[in-house]
């Protein structure tokens, strides 16, 4: 189609790929894409969601899918891989509910992610070599190990048969229940932890994280305020979240203040990063 800017076509040689560091073929289950200039898939895929032509959905992410939600983030924030293995682990906790005895109550923290859905057979294998890409990307750095790789990507293959899915952006919303100061019991969501494939940023994804967080948060849980912290110099993120209604938080209010200083300790949150609130009436 058009929106392609030229035609693609899934080749019927396999992807001879590059040697892992075990020296396994990297990528050798994937086909060739042949997209006309130097676009790479991201770039295809990217323009067809800003096209309007890919439907970008957020949903809960599923503990099968660490791997794409714990890479992507390291990604974004430029972390190794330390990170990647604690993101995985995070992941494979399902969201359970724990108490928090520096907050002061209990949270439980749910993983939204915003996933692009290929239809045709040019985009699904499009999409089919970028996530496999990313798949070889781990066993090349010794993010995972050859067994590991194995064992993930041929769980990929058999997925991919039920739905086709691209995971371009993931956010973070941790239901939190606080005794304050006073003894009263505040509860809110905290967002944290969202981030946005590199080829799909400015195409709304983040918009789409926001308000998939809003709609777990308001018309499930029934929270009233959301919270987040935002680096004051990071111009793109502030904008995002002022479009979507937050503000600076009211830190004279005690459950906030109490709120702010104990995320900033345990998450090591910046000295500049604004604790930012949304509130709305049920």
């Amino acid at each position: 189609g058009g929106a392609w800017g030229g035609r693609l076509g899934p080749s019927l040689e396999p992807q001879r790929g590059r040697k892992g560091r075990d020296g396994s073929i990297l990528g050798g289950m994937s086909c060739v894409i042949e997209v006309e200039g130097t676009r790479t898939e991201e770039e295809a895929i990217g323009e067809l969601i800003g096209s309007g032509e890919l439907n970008v959905n957020v949903r809960e992410a599923r503990i099968g899918e660490g791997d794409a939600v714990a890479l992507l983030r390291c990604r974004a924030f430029d972390q190794g891989k330390d990170v990647f293995r604690s993101q995985l682990i995070k992941m494979m906790s399902g969201g359970s509910s724990k108490s928090n005895y520096l907050m002061g109550g209990r949270s439980r923290t749910e993983f939204l992610v915003a996933v692009a859905e290929v239809t045709s057979e040019a985009e699904r294998t499009c999409a089919m070599n970028l996530v496999l890409s990313d798949l070889d990307t781990l066993l090349e750095d010794g993010w995972v190990t050859p067994v590991e790789h194995g064992i993930r990507k041929k769980r990929l293959l058999a997925e991919w048969e039920r739905k086709a899915e691209v995971i371009i952006g993931s956010v973070d919303c941790a239901m939190h229940e606080l005794v304050a100061p006073d003894l009263s019991l505040a509860r809110s969501v905290y967002i944290s932890s969202m981030a946005v494939r590199k080829g799909f940023r400015n195409r709304g994804v983040g918009t789409k994280l926001l308000r998939g967080a809003y709609h777990l948060a308001v018309e499930s849980r029934g929270v009233k305020e959301m919270f987040l912290h935002v680096e004051e110099e990071n111009d793109a993120a502030v904008r995002l979240y002022k479009a979507q209604g937050f503000a600076r938080a009211d830190m004279k209010a005690p459950p906030t203040a109490y709120m702010d200083r104990a995320l900033r300790l345990m998450l090591q949150v910046p000295v500049n990063a604004l604790h930012s609130c949304r509130s709305w009436d049920r």
